[in-house]
């Protein structure tokens, strides 16, 4: 499903979208609008793994568990 919204946008901004457009990085200003709608998504998927992850620091636990111990593995010596 999708919803038609009408928005605002100064000259500056527009210019912006149309700038996507004519360099190819969008097929379209709602193509531009979508792309960037999905980098905002993106950050703030960041923003929730990067608080879990203060969070489980600030606790002491193990940020990737998986991973512990991984430099106690033996491994060739260097040089």
């Amino acid at each position: 499903m999708s919803t038609q919204i009408a928005v605002r946008l100064d000259d500056d901004e527009i210019a912006a979208l149309d700038l996507e457009v004519a360099e190819g990085r969008a097929a379209n200003r709602s193509d531009a609008v979508r792309r960037g709608i999905s980098r905002l998504r993106r950050d703030q998927r960041y923003r929730e793994e990067e608080a879990t992850l203060i969070e489980l620091a600030r606790r002491g636990e193990s940020l990737y568990p998986d991973l512990d111990g991984i430099l106690d593995l033996p491994h060739p010596q260097l040089g």
